[in-house]
């Protein structure tokens, strides 16, 4: 079993030095009661809220921050993944999450859909990605001494063709970040669930909590299982549930490699045609 603790913060906005300290202290906390990974919301390190900001705030990856964790995951053993805005190449902002363990860097993920629906049902208000964001074009699973991880970020766990492909790839867990606010709550938990549940794989979730500008979060983080060993149904039971206010780590026990358990009984891999993702490609071309 491994030990993982999500970690949900209410970000200063563009104040990254803050927020790097709020991060290392609910590390250190995780590591005191064993985590072996912790993992932090999007856009932790800057906040959502930064506006034209983020031209300023966003670093390379690696970069500075990059450097900060890797010490501390050298230091006390663990891995440490955490969102923040990238300076790719060109000045071209990413929307991006960052992955680094006991041996330094491993990896980023690029946010691959950028939202631009209403962030307040009863205003005009917009998400900021499609502003300052290019949307990411990979998926790619690293390698880790605790397995195969891959990693979503909000708007992406929308989408079950984004954390199914992670699932073909050898994901043994597979991450999703968000800095979802309140609006959202009764949407999102029943998608991180699902997206457990129909590729019998552990999720681990965490979100923005808090108030943040005009922002408020709903934190509400969780752990779902690949399966239970006694029923072999997947997507359940869900280990912790992180509460909906207030900065915190949140743990619970994960077998990393218990989809191996899981699938035989509750085959949904095995399911899978081609001709289905043929037919997917075929409508979503007449669409366009």
């Amino acid at each position: 079993m491994t030990k993982v603790a999500i970690g949900q913060i209410t970000p200063i906005t563009g104040d990254k030095n803050k927020n790097l300290e709020k991060m290392k202290e609910l590390t250190l906390e995780a590591v005191e009661n064993g985590a072996k990974l912790v993992v932090f919301p999007e856009l932790a390190l800057s906040g959502y809220n930064c506006g034209d900001h983020f031209f300023e705030v966003a670093e390379p990856i690696p970069g500075e921050a990059t450097r900060y964790f890797e010490d501390l995951a050298r230091t006390h053993e663990v891995h440490i993944i955490w969102g923040m805005p990238e300076k790719g190449i060109g000045g071209v902002l990413y929307n991006s999450a960052v992955l680094v363990g006991p041996n330094g860097y491993i990896g980023k993920w690029r946010k691959n859909t950028l939202p631009g629906h209403a962030t307040d049902l009863s205003g005009p208000g917009a998400f900021p990605d499609r502003r300052y964001f290019k949307a990411g074009e990979d998926l790619p699973v690293f390698n880790s001494a605790l397995g195969k991880i891959g990693v979503l970020i909000c708007y992406d766990i929308y989408f079950p063709e984004l954390a199914r492909m992670l699932t073909l790839q050898g994901a043994d867990l597979i991450i999703g970040i968000s800095g979802s606010p309140s609006f959202e709550k009764d949407i999102f938990e029943p998608i991180v669930k699902v997206r457990a549940m129909e590729n019998a794989t552990n999720f681990v979730y965490t979100n923005l909590v808090g108030k943040e500008g005009d922002t408020e979060y709903w934190g509400g983080g969780c752990i779902v299982a690949a399966g239970d060993k006694e029923t072999k149904l997947p997507g359940h039971p869900i280990l912790c549930k992180a509460p909906y206010e207030g900065e915190c780590i949140t743990l619970a026990d994960i077998d990393i490699q218990a989809h191996h358990k899981v699938r035989p009984y509750f085959p949904v891999l095995r399911d899978l045609t081609t001709r289905m993702y043929e037919q997917l490609a075929d409508i979503h071309r007449k669409l366009s």
